[in-house]
């Protein structure tokens, strides 16, 4: 079995009968191949540590005074460590909803519903999706319902670090959602759905309360990819605390969206010709004083069309 990465060697091991391969470090290197494997390598790592047993373990363990479990599970999307993350970009996280096309948008996100309906769109209906997606290190969460022929642009808008599926979708090989991603060679993880089920679910993880009238206009895919997003998350943290702001709709921001085409055309964020960020036009206008500011131009290149309040009026004056 290779190693994952040239830096580790790996070694069999047979301790305890059976043969195995094993590699370690040190642990003073562990930021070091932390961010090898999962920012470099897009890989999973499981971090196990040591935690006393109480009088009753040690007798059940046969006089062991610890016991050593999985702390935390990083991840491409769940890095919360300045120190492995790109200051310039946001590291996103999203989830994806492919919603039942006979149901209609305005479907009630109230209801408590089953896992998610993985059937084949039909040709006479578009296939509706459930977007969401979350920063963990700055907080920021936003959810958008969009179609399957739509996907690509907000990919390339986002720009995720990782996408999270539903679990019934492992086996479906040849769905159109698949050719998008591998297409674009994004990180995929599949999950299954935990026990949220409506907006109501998600206050333990919010700082403030969703407005009313935002709860009323998310679609049951948005509920749906958020429910699954914010199950995935906790999962991965593993009881880390985590808050959240409000889910911001993106289809309530009054911009218009600079489709995938158009965005490598204009070479926004990286060359066509090697798909560097050297000679790019952010690369060209990031003069920011701080990272923050260097992550908000970075959206805001990506929805660089004037807003449609503001298109209206030029309509108006012409």
């Amino acid at each position: 079995m290779p190693a994952p990465c040239r830096c580790l060697v790996v070694r069999p091991c047979s301790d305890d009968g059976f043969c195995r391969c094993q590699a370690g470090f040190p642990f003073f290197q562990l930021d070091r191949f932390l961010k090898t494997l999962v920012h470099d390598l897009s890989r999973h790592v499981a971090i196990a540590e040591e935690f006393p047993n109480s009088p009753s373990e040690k007798v059940k363990s046969g006089g062991l005074m610890h016991d050593r479990r999985v702390a935390r599970i990083v991840t491409p999307g769940t890095l919360i460590d300045e120190n492995f993350m790109d200051p310039y970009a946001n590291n996103y996280v999203m989830a994806v909803h492919l919603s039942n096309p006979a149901q209609s948008d305005d479907s009630s996100c109230h209801a408590d519903r089953p896992a998610t309906e993985t059937s084949q769109p039909t040709p006479d209906a578009p296939a509706r999706i459930g977007l969401a997606w979350l920063d963990l290190s700055t907080g920021y969460f936003f959810t958008q319902p969009t179609t399957l022929a739509s996907l690509g642009s907000v990919f390339s808008r986002v720009s995720p670090r990782e996408i999270v599926l539903d679990k019934a979708l492992e086996s479906d090989r040849d769905h159109a959602l698949l050719s998008i991603l591998k297409e674009e060679r994004y990180s995929v993880t599949y999950s299954p759905h935990g026990d949220l089920r409506q907006p109501a679910d998600w206050a333990p993880f919010l700082e403030s309360e969703i407005p009313a009238e935002t709860v009323d206009k998310f679609t049951e895919g948005e509920v749906q990819a958020a429910n699954l997003l914010l199950h995935y998350v906790t999962d991965r943290l593993r009881g880390l605390s985590m808050k959240l702001q409000p889910p911001l709709r993106h289809e309530n921001m009054d911009i218009m969206n600079i489709d995938k085409n158009s965005m490598r055309s204009l070479e926004i964020k990286q060359t066509i010709r090697d798909g560097a960020f050297r000679g790019s036009l952010l690369h060209a206008i990031r003069r920011t004083v701080t990272k923050s500011g260097a992550r908000l131009l970075n959206e805001w290149l990506s929805m660089i069309s004037p807003s449609q309040d503001e298109r209206e009026e030029e309509g108006s004056l012409t």
